[in-house]
């Protein structure tokens, strides 16, 4: 038997489309490329530069410690040297873990240079749907900064009650209207 039930719902975005834009590193954010919500971003696109005096710090210990592998020469204890290679290697990962490509972290190297400031890209295309921080603002590692849906799908939420749960089925068709989108049905 079919029987029509009318519910009251949402529609949303789908959480497995749903990037979290976070502060790689402690510091300040200096410059939000996207300042407001609900501007539709490409993927690698520039979102957010944070001054980070902990980046820094860690870039020049990458030279530091390229400079000590680089001076240790052939007559250098094997020791010494598998030594020196861990430590580089072991910044290396730090500012990878930060974020940081591998080309990014080899342009530092080559440059010879550290920088106080990075720039996080979007790691998708979509819409910023909220802005927790502003310009100005202090973010410890991993915070927040906005979020990025791809509204390409979305999810509908219906609320169901509990005497119309019995009609409801996983893989029903289902079909619904908006008010946004007066006498227009969507299956």
């Amino acid at each position: 038997a079919a029987r029509d039930l009318r519910l009251v719902g949402k529609v949303t975005y789908d959480e497995a489309r749903l990037k979290r834009i976070t502060a790689w590193v402690p510091g300040r954010l200096d410059r939000l490329f996207v300042d407001v919500t609900g501007i539709q971003i490409n993927e690698g696109e520039h979102l957010v530069e944070i001054y980070s005096p902990d980046l820094f710090v860690a870039q020049r210990d990458l030279l530091q410690a390229v400079r000590t592998e680089q001076a240790l020469d052939g007559s250098a204890s094997p020791l010494l040297r598998r030594s020196a290679e861990r430590t580089v290697k072991s910044v290396r990962e730090k500012l990878r873990l930060w974020g940081l490509s591998t080309a990014q972290v080899a342009a530092i190297e080559e440059s010879g240079k550290a920088s106080d400031r990075i720039t996080i890209t979007a790691p998708m295309s979509g819409v910023v749907i909220h802005k927790a921080k502003s310009v100005g603002d202090y973010v410890k590692e991993g915070e927040g900064i906005y979020p990025i849906a791809d509204l390409t799908h979305v999810w509908v939420q219906l609320d169901a009650y509990e005497s119309d749960v019995g009609w409801v089925r996983f893989g029903q068709d289902v079909e619904f209207t908006t008010v946004a989108y007066p006498g227009e049905r969507f299956p």
